[in-house]
């Protein structure tokens, strides 16, 4: 790159698998909490009448669940008939068993049972999925640290510097390579040092935080970096490869 500053590069690094993992359990657990909502509004305000089981209907995808279907009369006194929104395996009850059922009074077409089954099911189970990648999100995310690399800023200081920090170009003098350390779990990784002249003219060194990959095959000695940097404190600093693959 010949000194000039660094172009962008292809390749971003990827979001953290850990973070999506996190995001769609919080999304499942959303709509499990909205869907635990309509059914107690159904539990709690529908019209409720006495049904019977008359017989099964089995599930198209897996024969061997089946959901009740029910008969029940109307608030008007008309016959009816519904089927369960929720096949199982053993089934749920058995011919001749009373059921509630629940018939919304603005849409009296809208009918649902009103077991523990059909109402808390749904919820049930996106909530617990949800819960579970939550779960796993986050203890990875621990486990990682264990082998976090030493030196590494938090992206909310990163965030700090980029914001807040100004922002200097540096030369590029080294390119440091560092082995695993098995006492602290950190694995192998490289650091860029750098030297600015501020406006005296005086040198400053700066050594970069660690980077998980080789970086020779982007950044050469002679090439400039940005660097954001602490206008309290010197002392604090942050290289910018937001134009690197292994940014930010």
């Amino acid at each position: 790159m010949g000194g000039g500053e660094l172009a962008r590069l292809p390749g971003r690094a990827k979001r953290d698998p850990r973070a999506l993992l996190k995001w769609i359990g919080w999304l499942l657990i959303s709509i499990a909490f909205f869907l635990a909502l309509r059914a107690d509004d159904a539990r709690r305000n529908w019209i409720r009448v006495e049904g019977e089981i008359v017989g099964f209907t089995s599930n198209r995808e897996d024969e061997g669940t089946q959901a009740p279907i029910v008969d029940y009369r109307s608030p008007q006194g008309e016959p009816r008939r519904v089927e369960g929104e929720v096949a199982s395996q053993p089934r749920a009850g058995k011919r001749g068993d009373r059921v509630p059922v629940l018939i919304n009074p603005a849409d009296p077409e809208t009918v649902r049972l009103g077991t523990p089954l059909e109402l808390w099911f749904a919820p049930g189970i996106l909530g617990a999925i949800g819960v579970v990648l939550v779960l796993v999100g986050t203890l990875s995310g621990g486990a990682a640290g264990g082998g976090r690399l030493p030196g590494q800023l938090s992206q909310k200081r990163l965030q700090t510097l980029r914001e807040t920090g100004e922002r200097v170009m540096a030369r590029v003098t080294a390119i440091l390579a560092q082995g695993a350390n098995a006492t602290t779990r950190a694995p192998a990784h490289w650091r860029i040092q750098a030297v600015w002249r501020d406006a005296t003219g005086a040198p400053r060194t700066f050594t970069s935080q660690p980077i998980g990959a080789d970086p020779a095959a982007y950044v050469k000695i002679g090439d400039e970096i940005g660097v954001f940097v602490d206008r309290g404190n010197q002392k604090v600093y942050a290289f910018d490869f937001s134009m690197l693959p292994f940014g930010p």
